[in-house]
């Protein structure tokens, strides 16, 4: 018997009828999981009007938006596969990932109007919806007034793709990771209790870009599933989301971001003044916090949760207690429950303890692969084990160190360097506001160290100063050897560093 999936948002419309489901915090758009539970029916049945059906694909260019998760519920509805394109990119990428997922529709929003109808063009699929764009034959709300809803199946397999989410690309072309119920419902199982996931009176705000798995299913599917609320916002915008954060009226509970952002936060008006009493879980995720960053927030009555993961792993990987945050502030925390890690050596088999290792993941929330590629053949699994590309340590307590990615680690006199661990170091430089470190070729040592760095305004940084400051707190050979001073680093939507795009600033 193949196991089959329940509609969510059917299963929380009879449990928590009037509780709040969704919410825009800038429009205050609010839908209760009852009313949410009409409109996906009706825009299901939209889909179903333009020949959607089971297996199709719906792609989606737009910014946060509520209306971004029920197109996601009116496609697991009818078993249909949701493809929201990273509008980062540029037009001919959109094109290109766009006639691979061969969509029978598309559907935008104002921003990326003009985007969305040369990609639909692009690919012979029919712009069947848009919002905020005043063209009356494909307005979305008033499409849903009209339309016959459609009920819930009770026969789609729980490993069923959902969703196509292309990963970021920052190493190479991007691939589209497969998402299924399947892999969302284990994430909640791999995050409910820690994250203390209640249902009704959880709120998540979510300003990351819904388009990849930090904004869709990292927390916001696990908050969705358990019949909490999501709030959503166009996009990332420190002062609003300082001001919500520190106004618990707003009943926001649960937020997660990178380390740059929870930065920005801080250094908002309103931090100084706020009050954070309503947020109960604080977690920071895509790079390694600061102790300064975690001391900032501690003062305010907030714990940053470090954590670990990404769009194929589950996402979860590993996630921090909160009795070990300041133990192990370098730590991203242990395994989560559901999913096996191992670090394996370049030869295959696995490292000791506080060796060096690449993180092979296997469990139930992990991908089940790439959209229209052999994940096999391509190397992403060997024996069921994805292959992150992530350098790590583990301690003998079972608490995870990422060091870097396996492939911008570099060899300096024979010696492995990792550019994360040498970022670190310097990153605490009071003179250093950013920094970003990849290996060049070097006639003498084979590779060393090239340092891009953001100073503080109105200081100077020098080569020198930075290998002074190495020289007391980590080995000579990886302090860097050559220096470059820029005004800004290039970062992805998730707040990460592209380092392909580092060579163009010198």
């Amino acid at each position: 018997m193949v196991d089959v999936s329940t509609d969510w948002v059917r299963v929380n419309a009879r449990r928590f009828g009037n509780s709040p489901a969704l919410r825009n915090v800038e429009t205050d758009e609010r839908y209760t999981w009852a009313e949410l539970d009409v409109r996906v029916g009706q825009l299901a049945g939209v889909f179903a009007s333009h020949g959607v059906g089971a297996g199709d694909r719906v792609l989606l260019l737009a910014e946060g938006d509520t209306r971004t998760f029920e197109v996601q519920f009116a496609c697991m509805r009818i078993g249909a596969i949701m493809v929201p394109l990273n509008w980062r990119l540029a037009l001919p990428e959109l094109i290109e990932q766009a006639a691979d997922a061969e969509p029978s529709i598309v559907i935008h929003d104002d921003v990326w109007r003009e985007s969305g109808r040369r990609i639909a063009d692009a690919v012979g699929a029919p712009v069947a919806l848009s919002w905020r764009c005043g063209d009356p034959g494909t307005d979305y709300d008033k499409a849903l007034v009209g339309a016959t809803p459609v009920e819930p199946r009770d026969d789609l397999p729980l490993d069923r793709p959902t969703h196509i989410l292309h990963t970021s690309g920052t190493t190479g072309r991007p691939k589209g990771a497969i998402t299924t119920a399947k892999t969302m419902i284990w994430q909640t199982f791999n995050t409910a209790a820690d994250a203390g996931l209640t249902g009704p009176g959880c709120v998540h705000l979510n300003p990351m870009p819904l388009f990849h798995a930090g904004g869709l299913t990292t927390v916001s599917a696990p908050m969705l599933l358990t019949g909490g609320c999501v709030g959503t916002m166009r996009r990332f915008e420190p002062q609003t989301v300082a001001r919500l954060l520190a106004d618990p009226s707003q009943g926001i509970t649960h937020f997660t971001a990178p380390p740059v952002m929870w930065l920005m936060l801080s250094e908002q008006a309103t931090f100084a003044t706020g009050d954070f009493s309503s947020l109960r879980f604080a977690q920071v995720a895509g790079g390694v916090p600061s102790r300064e960053l975690l001391d900032t927030w501690n003062a305010k009555g907030v714990l940053l949760r470090q954590a670990y993961g990404g769009t194929e792993l589950g996402p979860a990987v590993a996630t921090m207690p909160a009795d070990e945050v300041y133990n192990r502030p370098a730590s991203c925390g242990r395994a989560v429950p559901f999913t096996q890690v191992r670090l394996v050596a370049p030869e295959g088999d696995d490292v000791a303890e506080r060796a060096v290792g690449e993180v092979w993941i296997k469990g139930p929330s992990v991908t089940p692969g790439y959209w229209r590629r052999d994940a096999e053949r391509d190397g992403a699994f060997v024996d069921g084990w994805f292959r992150t590309g992530d350098a790590a340590w583990r301690d003998e307590d079972g608490f995870y160190y990422l060091v870097d990615r396996f492939k911008d680690m570099y060899k300096s006199g024979g010696e492995n360097v990792a550019p994360a661990e040498v970022e670190r170091v310097l990153g605490a430089h009071p003179d250093v506001v950013d920094i970003a470190i990849i290996g060049v070729p070097d006639d003498k040592w084979g590779e060393v160290g090239k340092a891009f760095v953001v100073p503080r305004e109105g200081v100077t940084v020098t080569l020198e100063s930075l290998r002074e400051y190495c020289a007391e707190r980590i080995a000579k050979y990886k302090a860097p050897r050559h220096l470059v001073l820029v005004e800004a680093l290039p970062r992805n939507t998730t707040g990460k560093i592209v380092k392909a795009r580092l060579s163009e600033l010198g």
